[in-house]
């Protein structure tokens, strides 16, 4: 089928991660403590009152000033009388998070407020089951204390303890916990930043030894009431960051409200403002990223129109076992002295056998090489048969394919798709939010979608493997669900939008649901 035909329309399931960004794993040692109890950064004082009151010294971990277009912001109804979190208040936190009778932006959401409960015994194991882990992909972050200063320290499951406490001792000014403090009878550890903590709290069999499910239920503004049926069981990533924790009777219940990071646009406060408070996509925008304009990126100095993504496994590996292909369309294999013309709906396998590449043609040898392969439909899609996404089993592809031996197995092969920017993001929208947010929301994301693209493609932080950006969370879902006409209409109506600060393309942040509050980025990051 033509890519210029209408596309089937499939059914979204709630899948809103929101963009993430990759961690830097180095080791850090923190060689002089911070004398004074507050660090401003932002324009918010950081509280460590907590620290100070219980004789401990002060960590360092939040030294930039963050973005001047990702910053926190207040999305509860004001009638609700809740305002920023200026100082360290527990009680607070926790009356917040327990209620559900809140209403703000994107309370439509299952994940505004929810709850997971389990004994204290399980609680403790999974935290010291999981403090080693989110040490080895962090190190910098989790401390130990030692010789009055808190230290990158190697930390293992006999070295931990027992531990007596699990206690917040921080919190951004938007109330997304910060810093997170583990007591044993051998020493104390401090946790900081939003992803080591929701992986700290990531409660499932495994972690906790249970013989049931560790269920997560979620509430919806305004309801006064959790639904029936839990939204999630064993979790592997706790859904945010914004929570609080009531110990009683043995059990401990971890309160909390949001979906994802925090910081950007939640989307489904995006779809709230369109759909009931009448935002155009311009105004949406405005409203999550201050000091931004729109610009066409076209305009701008060494931009083209193509951008490349890198195609992973199911398990978001770049390397392939083998690969596929097959188009409605004639196909041409280019490589280096050959040119192969494959009829419609003849299918082309490639495997690696020892950094060759062998390329059968409806199951006929043709060639083998060692140089990447370029293949185009002519405007038609291209199918990457068995290939498994969300939707589907074998996804069809916008644009050309660049197929290549791996770099690092010389069995495996890596597959590029080389497609316009904008039909790029026609498959990256409907994948990162759902037809039914309407076109205003979906026109709002469009243009933060390209302009997270855009930056990404400047930074070139893919270089050394072909492409610009890959097509999982690490930059943004691409493909994991059918193509719509909304979401195609969206982009084709806001063609070259992009945000600017400065002259750049910002790092549009986006994320699912608020708790309430948004965050500035250095708090999170």
């Amino acid at each position: 089928m033509k890519i210029l035909g209408k596309i089937s329309m499939g059914i979204m399931v709630a899948f809103l991660l929101g963009a993430c960004s990759s961690l830097d794993t180095g080791g850090f040692d923190h060689k002089k403590e911070v004398e004074q109890s507050k660090v401003v950064n932002g324009g918010y004082t950081l509280d460590y009152s907590f620290f100070k009151r219980n004789g401990l010294p002060i960590p360092d971990n939040y030294g930039s000033r963050g973005a001047a277009y990702l910053t926190a912001r207040n999305d509860t109804l004001r009638k609700h009388g809740y305002d920023f979190f200026e100082v360290y208040n527990e009680d607070r936190a926790l009356k917040f998070y327990k209620d559900l009778e809140v209403e703000g932006y994107g309370d439509n959401s299952p994940y505004w407020r929810w709850k997971i409960q389990l004994s204290k015994d399980d609680f403790f194991k999974g935290i010291k089951n999981n403090l080693p882990k989110v040490y080895k992909g962090r190190p910098r972050d989790v401390m130990t204390l030692s010789d009055g200063k808190w230290k990158s320290l190697n930390i293992t499951p006999s070295s931990i303890g027992e531990i007596k406490n699990v206690e917040i001792a921080a919190r951004g000014k938007s109330g997304i916990a910060t810093y997170v403090l583990i007591t044993t009878n051998k020493n104390k550890y401090l946790v900081a930043k939003e992803l080591n903590i929701r992986k700290l709290f990531a409660f499932n069999k495994v972690s906790t030894g249970s013989d049931g499910d560790i269920h997560l239920y979620g509430a919806k503004g305004g309801n006064n009431k959790y639904i029936q049926n839990p939204i999630r069981k064993n979790l592997t990533l706790l859904p945010s960051g914004y929570f609080a924790l009531e110990y009683s009777m043995g059990k401990v219940t971890i309160y909390g409200g949001g979906n994802g990071h925090g910081v950007g646009m939640s989307q489904f406060a995006a779809y709230d403002l369109a759909v009931n408070h009448g935002y155009r996509y311009d105004k949406i925008l405005a409203r999550n990223y201050p000091n931004s304009k729109l610009h066409n990126m076209y305009s701008l100095k060494g931009v083209g129109k193509t951008i490349n993504v890198g195609i992973t496994t199911p398990g978001g590996w770049l390397d392939h076992n083998n690969v596929i292909l097959v188009s409605n369309g004639k196909m041409k294999i280019k490589g280096a002295g050959f040119s192969i013309d494959v009829p419609v709906r003849q299918k082309v396998a490639i495997v690696n056998k020892g950094n060759q590449l062998w390329v059968s043609v409806n199951g006929k040898h043709r060639v083998k090489t060692v140089n990447p392969l370029d293949i185009t439909a002519h405007g038609y899609y291209i199918t990457l048969e068995g290939l498994r996404r969300m939707h589907t089993m074998s996804p069809q592809y916008r644009g050309d394919m660049v197929i290549k031996p791996s770099n690092t197995n010389s069995t495996r092969i890596r597959v590029i798709n080389r497609v316009k920017i904008e039909d790029y993001l026609k498959q990256v929208v409907p994948s990162e939010m759902p037809q039914s947010f309407g076109l205003e929301a979906l026109k709002a994301q469009a243009v933060a979608a390209r302009t997270y693209a855009l930056s990404d493609y400047l930074k070139d932080r893919y270089r050394k493997d072909g492409f610009h950006v890959k097509d999982t969370t690490e930059s943004q879902v691409y493909n994991n669900q059918r193509e719509n006409e909304d979401a195609s209409k969206a982009v084709e109506l806001t063609v070259g939008k992009v945000l600017l600060h400065n002259g750049k393309p910002i790092d549009a942040k986006y994320f699912s649901t608020s708790s309430g509050f948004t965050e500035a980025s250095n708090y999170v990051w």
